[in-house]
């Protein structure tokens, strides 16, 4: 009886474990059944997402919601997503912009409430939560110890009287080029360049002094003879540390308009080694001209062909602030009111070329 017992107990106890066996069996089965369905599901959701063509707008624009920071100094922000479009303003680096829209050749930002276009390449993306506070690593100002002296050279561009014998255009260059010029005259005030020229140099050596800079001025009258070769070598054998040419413009096409600025090239024969400096200043000074007045900007021209620049043995930037062609820009040019403008931009770029360098 008692072997029969347990026999029977044996035979319910393996009954009961391959019972348990076999729904293990099943679940383990439908679990995996439901993980392939889930994982199938999920990938079809997922491509369908990445296929999906962003949206974009009547320009073509991949519209967005987000921030971009500039990754150069000089960061041209323009009217319209065009090379030849007017400059509204130029940036620094790591200047933090909300952007609604990009392609792969312009991204369109926000500045002063406004929608403005800088290159793609000139940008990347942000978080948006920059600190307001926060210096940037390129604009940190200069310790004490790494300060320069702020001595600036300015030459009132032109002459009463022309001088058209000739010099060298550069050290060593066998091209030669006339001394140096009366300049032109208006077309609506007759306003006379070198005269003009010399007004503002005179305005921005009063506003830079007030500030606490050594200004020396190139001439300080129109009855004088001095060459552009001579005007450099003035200002390489003071003690300056910038050198500043205050010309206008004129063109057969009397549309033309706005401030330019001039340096040597990148590759220049003559003093290539001041390029970097040279041009920093003029973005600088272009920048805050564009801050204080709303004049349109033609950017930064880079020539080897001016000789006042080529014989300079420091950093230098010839700056245009008109064109004498154009009635409405010679109109504001002889306006105190925007002399007084002009002058306020020219002085904060100098500041800040010192404060930034």
């Amino acid at each position: 009886m008692f072997t029969k017992f347990n026999t029977k107990i044996k035979t319910i106890i393996a009954l009961s474990i391959m019972a348990v066996l076999l729904c293990s069996c099943g679940k383990n089965e439908e679990v995996e059944t439901t993980q392939e369905i889930m994982t199938e599901t999920t990938q079809t959701v997922i491509a369908t997402a990445t296929d999906a063509p962003p949206e974009t707008d009547e320009e073509g624009f991949v519209v967005t919601k987000d921030y971009v920071t500039t990754i150069s100094d000089g960061v041209n922000v323009r009217i319209d997503p065009d090379d030849g479009s007017p400059i509204y303003r130029i940036l620094a680096e790591n200047v933090e912009l909300p952007r609604t829209g990009y392609n792969d050749k312009w991204t369109r930002v926000v500045v002063d409430n406004t929608d403005f276009y800088v290159e793609t390449s000139m940008v990347t993306e942000s978080s948006g939560k920059k600190d307001d506070e926060e210096t940037t690593d390129e604009d940190e100002a200069t310790t004490e110890e790494e300060e320069i002296e702020k001595i600036v050279v300015i030459d009132p561009g032109k002459q009463g009287r022309a001088n058209q014998g000739t010099e060298p255009v550069g050290p060593d260059s066998e091209e030669l080029k006339e001394c140096v010029s009366e300049g032109v005259n208006g077309t609506v005030y007759d306003t006379k360049e070198s005269e003009i020229n010399l007004t503002y140099a005179k305005l921005l050596e009063s506003e830079l002094k007030n500030k606490g800079y050594t200004v020396i001025l190139t001439r300080d009258s129109d009855d004088v003879n001095i060459t552009n070769k001579e005007r450099a070598e003035l200002a390489n054998e003071s003690e300056a540390t910038l050198f500043i040419r205050i010309n206008m413009n004129y063109s057969n096409n009397s549309e033309l308009c706005g401030v330019m600025a001039i340096t040597m090239t990148a590759d220049s024969v003559y003093n290539s080694d001041l390029y970097e400096e040279s041009n920093k200043a003029a973005r600088r000074i272009l920048q805050g001209i564009t801050e204080n007045t709303e004049t349109d900007i033609q950017g930064i021209f880079e020539s080897d062909g001016f000789t006042a620049i080529n014989w300079s043995e420091i950093p230098v930037v010839d700056v245009r602030l008109g064109y004498l062609s154009n009635a409405d820009n010679e109109t504001k040019l002889v306006s105190e009111e925007y002399q007084e403008k002009i002058v306020k931009g020219l002085a904060q770029g100098i500041e800040n070329y010192y404060s930034y360098r």
